[in-house]
C-alpha cells in the first residue's frame, strides 16, 4: 500500500500532458479531489430507510495515461487511488481506502492556452472499510463500481506548464465481497473540486 501510495503521489506532483492534443499524441496526467460537505452517503440495508450517515471528507490522487483517437478527443485509463473518513453526530468514525482502473474519455474545446475540456469516466475496483464506534470494530474489503462526469479548462501557464480546473460529479457503489447478512451496499455521491498539475514535453 506504501508503494502505490508513493508511485500514485508522484504522478499527482509531476503528471505531463502533451501541450498539443492532435491525433496520435499521447496524454499523461494527474490530478487530486477534494471532496466537500456536498457529499450525500447513504446505506441502504433489507430495503429498510436509508441510512444518512453525515458528511465526509475524501481525497483522491488520479494518475492517467490516454491516447488521442481524433484532434482534440482522447481515450485511456485512469487509476484513482482515495483516503475517505466519515464522522457521524454519535461518535462513530469510519475509513475507507480505496484503488480502481477506470476508463476514460476527455475532449478539448480549444487549441489555446486555455481549453475548456468535458471529462467522463467509468471502471471497478476494490475497497477497504474500518468502521469503530466505542468498543465495536469492524473491518471488510468491497468490490466498487465508479462512474464520472465533469468539465473544466486546462490553463497554459506557458508552453511547458498547465493547470486543469475542473468540476463534477462522481458516485461509488461498493459491496462486501463475503456475503453479510443484511445484504448491506454503500452508495457515495456528490460534487467535486477537482485539481491537476501537468508538463508539456
Amino acid at each position: 500500500m506504501r508503494l502505490i501510495f508513493t508511485i500514485c503521489t508522484l504522478f499527482c506532483c509531476t503528471s505531463l500532458l502533451l501541450g498539443q492534443t492532435e491525433k496520435g499524441k499521447i496524454l499523461f496526467g494527474g490530478s487530486s479531489n477534494l471532496n466537500f460537505s456536498s457529499i450525500d452517503d447513504k446505506w441502504k440495508i433489507d430495503g429498510d430507510d436509508d441510512i444518512d450517515l453525515g458528511s465526509s471528507t475524501k481525497l483522491e490522487f488520479a494518475p492517467k495515461v490516454g491516447y488521442f483517437v481524433v484532434d482534440g478527443f482522447a481515450i485511456g485509463l485512469e487509476l484513482p487511488v482515495s483516503f475517505d473518513t466519515e464522522k457521524n453526530g454519535h461518535g462513530g468514525k469510519t475509513k475507507i481506502n480505496s484503488i480502481a482502473a477506470v476508463t476514460f474519455a476527455r475532449y478539448y474545446f480549444s487549441e489555446k492556452k486555455v481549453k475548456p475540456y468535458l471529462h467522463g469516466g467509468i471502471g471497478f475496483g476494490s475497497s477497504h472499510y474500518e468502521y469503530k464506534f466505542d468498543s465495536y470494530e469492524e473491518d471488510y474489503d468491497s468490490n466498487l463500481f465508479l462512474y464520472e462526469l465533469s468539465g473544466g479548462v486546462a490553463i497554459f501557464l506557458n508552453d511547458i506548464i498547465a493547470i486543469d480546473l475542473g468540476l463534477g460529479y462522481q458516485a461509488v457503489i461498493s459491496k462486501p465481497k463475503e456475503d453479510m447478512d443484511d445484504n448491506r451496499r454503500n452508495i457515495l455521491s456528490g460534487v467535486a473540486f477537482n485539481v491537476g498539475f501537468s508538463i508539456s514535453l
